[in-house]
């Protein structure tokens, strides 16, 4: 191929992959490929890019096959990995943030809470520490931590928890499939937790049975799609 034509193939995928919208309007084959070159061929002309708006709509067209076919790859992995998912739920929870100080110098202390809690997570951020621990050790957190350290405290909450087989670490997206799933559904967030195969959502306790019915509903599709 000559060489005029893979800069111009490179540079005309460069602008694709810098635009999700576009890339998923490829993917999903609802664009207009000769008004699509139009605008792309006035950027590339900017840039010192000679081309012509059939070069690029070419070049569109080959992307957009690529990128189709590496969609059906990349969702066949996810749904895989899904489909070998079971789900839990921990509910009662609170969600502590701490100064990082604090929780630090009482990290001895706050093991033994961990050793007999019925649910215990904790997460380091860059000033501070976030512990989702079950209820009924809210007390003796407060305690340990101080309330002068406790940044925020949230109380309610349920912690959903999906157990994923080994598969999933090596799996990209898995994330960002099922938060898209919650987030269209109007499931709010609290903190997503991963811990090797676990993903852990938290969340308001006024969610959790839709935010459940909504990922089991997705783990029995996948399951079925697979079989």
């Amino acid at each position: 191929m000559p060489k005029e034509k893979v800069s111009i193939a490179k540079a005309v995928k460069e602008l694709v992959l810098s635009r999700p919208a576009i890339r998923e309007c490829l993917v999903l084959g609802i664009i207009n490929y000769s008004a699509l070159a139009r605008v792309l061929l006035e950027e590339l002309e900017r840039k010192g890019i000679k081309t012509s708006a059939g070069a690029v709509k070419m070049a569109l067209i080959r992307i957009g096959e690529e990128l189709k076919k590496e969609r059906a790859s990349f969702e066949e992995k996810i749904k895989n990995v899904i489909a070998k998912t079971v789900i839990e739920l921990q509910s009662d929870l609170i969600v502590v943030t701490a100064e990082k100080r604090a929780v630090l110098s009482r990290i001895e202390r706050l093991s033994k809470v961990m050793e007999k809690a019925r649910f215990f997570q904790l997460t380091q951020g860059v000033e501070t520490f976030t512990i989702v621990v079950s209820s009924e050790e809210k007390d003796e957190i407060i305690k340990i931590l101080g309330r002068e350290n406790i940044v925020d405290l949230i109380e309610g909450q349920t912690a959903i928890v999906l157990i994923s087989p080994e598969d999933i670490i090596e799996t990209p997206g898995i994330v960002a499939f099922i938060t898209l799933a919650l987030s269209f559904n109007g499931i709010n967030i609290i903190q997503v937790i991963s811990c090797h195969k676990d993903t852990i959502f938290v969340l308001d306790r006024r969610d959790a049975p839709k935010a459940y019915q909504i990922l089991e509903e997705l783990i029995l599709k996948m399951r079925k799609q697979s079989s």
